[in-house]
């Protein structure tokens, strides 16, 4: 599936550079996620923020405790793609 993490690498702050499996890629800040979804906030470690890691069987991005980042959106902040204005706010 073309949401399908394939790699992710580590940049800097709370930046991570994703790649999917239809071979695309790109970075994502996560910086206003972490200071706005209060689950989230836990990643301000930047040291367990550094610690993601693609989940086996979901294929995205995942954090300690299972707390991950849906595919889907993470695709579409990576490929620049607009939110369709049905999704509501997106962080």
């Amino acid at each position: 599936m073309k949401y399908d993490l394939r790699n992710i690498e580590y940049q800097h702050d709370y930046i991570y550079k994703v790649f999917f499996e239809d071979g695309s890629f790109g970075d994502v800040d996560f910086a206003k996620v972490i200071d706005s979804v209060k689950p989230c906030q836990i990643l301000m470690n930047l040291d367990l923020f550094k610690q993601a890691y693609i989940h086996p069987e979901l294929k995205t991005l995942t954090w300690a405790d299972d707390l991950d980042y849906d595919p889907i959106i993470l695709y579409y902040k990576a490929n620049n793609i607009p939110f369709p204005a049905s999704w509501g706010e997106i962080q």
